[in-house]
């Protein structure tokens, strides 16, 4: 059986289809796998819909590079949940909606988004086209390895961060706080797969540039506040 999902996938890559397969065929010819989380999680309620996608991405760009995974958007009913789970009309849970964007373009991973449109109003489209738009901006760096600073715990801030020491923009960091109150936070960013050794540029989405020195472990220490139930981001060269 192996031999003959084998020899189909080598038949497919031949002529240039892309292959997203539920398994680690990726020797074989497939493109993609599923990042890891469980189907029945997307009837939950919204709220935590985004929390758990913030997890299984976390938890799969261990042994997968963020375009290696898949994630799920249910924009209409999924296996359950009603309304609660819904993120149909878009237009009406546009904060939820921008959330799961916001959250898998700048974790450099592609999603399957279920439903019969991506936009309904001049506003969910214009939300659309700001993370698709900031993918395209950071897209070497996104689609480069990821360390693992903290986990999210929907209890306080979560971070991932890209890093790429063959690129002009070595590191971008990501910042959510789920909390219900502004995080103000110090965070350790540890630098040493980025390839710097004593100073970093670090710029907080399109704020000025700052100079840290890195400290014998690599790492810098910065100074963050973070909206409550928002994000951040960080630049590093």
């Amino acid at each position: 059986q192996w031999e003959i999902i084998a020899d189909f996938y080598h038949w497919c890559r031949g002529r240039g289809m892309y292959l997203n397969v539920p398994d680690w065929y990726f020797l074989t010819g497939s493109n993609k796998t599923g990042m890891g989380y469980r189907e029945v999680n997307w009837s939950l309620p919204r709220e935590r819909q985004i929390i758990l996608g913030r997890q299984n991405i976390y938890d799969g760009t261990w042994w997968k590079a963020p375009t290696m995974g898949w994630m799920f958007v249910p924009l209409t009913e999924y296996q359950g949940g009603g309304a609660a789970a819904t993120l149909e009309p878009l237009a009406e849970h546009l904060d939820a909606y921008e959330s799961h964007l916001a959250q898998n373009f700048t974790s450099g991973v592609q999603a399957c988004y279920r439903g019969p449109r991506l936009y309904d109003t001049d506003a969910t489209k214009s939300v659309v086209k700001k993370w698709v738009d900031f993918y395209k901006a950071h897209r070497a760096i996104l689609d480069s390895d990821v360390i693992h600073v903290r986990r999210p715990d929907a209890r306080d801030i979560d971070c991932i961060l890209h890093v790429n020491p063959s690129l002009k923009v070595r590191g971008l960091a990501v910042v959510h706080n789920p909390c219900d109150r502004e995080a103000v936070r110090e965070l350790k960013l540890p630098l040493y797969y980025t390839g710097l050794t004593e100073a970093a540029t670090i710029r907080e989405k399109q704020g000025p540039p700052l100079q840290y020195e890195l400290d014998r472990g690599y790492n810098v220490t910065i100074r963050l506040r973070v909206p409550a139930r928002g994000m951040t981001w960080l630049t590093i060269e």
